[in-house]
């Protein structure tokens, strides 16, 4: 029996870090980069206006003030996207957008409110400085400058960086692919009715949606009834996928067949029971790189033990960093879907996890654990609150 920090680092030791793939911009988001993003050319490409205003030579604002001011000649415009061809000499002046081109021969934007437009010219009072209202070439980005490096997790303002460095398509880790199945003569699903000596197979479902929230691909494999030559065959079908994870089947009982059936394929078992309850008879293993879990068949255990193992497991092949500050949450034996008593010190009386992981500590008696004891404040005990 192996505790469960240990139980985590012989995961993570034995967890690859998947290679590449290429995928457009939007696909990316919350994926892991696994190459330096670098700026292709300057940003902005060009000297542009802050500002709606007038670009000027800075050397026709001499001597302005309020008593003295300038009368420049308007000889054209530059909105944003239709730059003016003119070159712009001392005297004269060219109508600017917010975003748009700064002439030749400009060298300061005035802004809009601080003149007077008349006759053809603008009037100028005073004198901003010179540069003042334009964004210069490279102001924001150098070309070949790093913008996102390796290792960095996607989000939406990093969608909009790529976008603007016109990144099409980036090369982020790859998904890896996790095969799920539930084993056991008792299950049922969808498709079949319902009858007393049946359970519906829930974990498959549960399974697949943590998955997918992890970022990985689930593919359901379905139920596998409680025969070896079955197991073993569709054991050996999800081979073709980076992560198997099984529910139920992995105690020791007369049909409890996952663990012989991973041995008998080739699995170098690394633990197949935790000093943990619910979950004690988790198991994990690898054939090659391919990652085996084998979860306990009850649903709050079986969703623990994904959230403490698996997981963080599949996080980090696809390169998320620091992936034990994960474990924080985790490894509180008192989690919202652990059946602990909190106020013993632990789960003392053995009582079983809920069926029905829905956050709500239930137990045979019908009576909701969460409300018996008040929230707590203590540091590192589960915040009970009633609900």
């Amino acid at each position: 029996m192996i505790d469960l920090k240990k139980a985590q680092k012989l995961i993570l030791d034995a967890t690859p870090v998947l290679g590449r793939e290429s995928v457009p911009i939007l696909d990316s988001l919350n994926r892991v980069l696994v190459q330096d993003i670098m700026a292709v050319e300057d940003l902005p490409a060009s000297d542009i206006s802050a500002m709606d205003g007038y670009a000027v030579p800075h050397a026709s604002l001499h001597g302005v003030s309020i008593q003295n001011p300038v009368h420049l000649r308007i000889i054209g415009e530059s909105p944003a996207g239709r730059p003016c061809g003119s070159i712009v000499k001392k005297g004269e002046a060219v109508r600017i957008m917010t975003g748009g081109m700064v002439p030749r021969g400009t060298d300061t934007v005035m802004k809009v409110e601080d003149t007077i437009e008349k006759d053809g010219y603008v009037i100028c009072h005073d004198d901003p400085g010179y540069g003042v209202g334009i964004r210069f070439q490279g102001e924001s980005l150098k070309k070949g400058q790093v913008v996102l490096c390796a290792g960095d997790v996607i989000g939406p303002l990093e969608i909009g960086a790529l976008a603007s460095l016109r990144r099409a398509y980036v090369h982020v880790h790859r998904k890896p692919i996790v095969a799920i199945l539930s084993t056991g003569d008792e299950l049922s699903d969808f498709h079949e009715p319902s009858l007393p000596s049946k359970a519906m197979c829930s974990n498959l479902y549960s399974l697949a949606a943590l998955t997918l929230t992890t970022g990985a691909m689930p593919l359901c494999l379905g139920i596998v009834p409680d025969d070896m030559k079955e197991l073993k065959s569709m054991l050996d079908e999800a081979l073709h996928a980076d992560v198997i994870i099984t529910s139920g089947g992995t105690s020791k009982g007369k049909y409890d067949l996952v663990n012989k059936a991973v041995t008998s394929l080739g699995m170098e078992m690394r633990f197949s029971n935790i000093f943990a309850k619910p979950g004690k008879p988790t198991i994990f293993g690898v054939i090659g790189k391919k990652m085996i879990f084998g979860c306990p068949g009850n649903p709050s255990a079986t969703m623990l033990s994904f959230e403490q193992f698996i997981k963080p497991a599949l996080l980090k092949m696809m390169g998320h960093r620091n992936i034990t500050q994960s474990f924080r949450n985790l490894n509180d034996p008192f989690a919202i879907i652990d059946s602990f008593n909190y106020d013993q010190g632990g789960n003392k009386e053995h009582h079983r996890a809920p069926q029905i992981p829905l956050g709500k500590l239930f137990f045979g008696t019908g009576r909701n654990f969460q409300n018996q004891a008040p929230a707590m404040e203590t540091p590192g005990r589960l915040k009970m609150i009633a609900r």
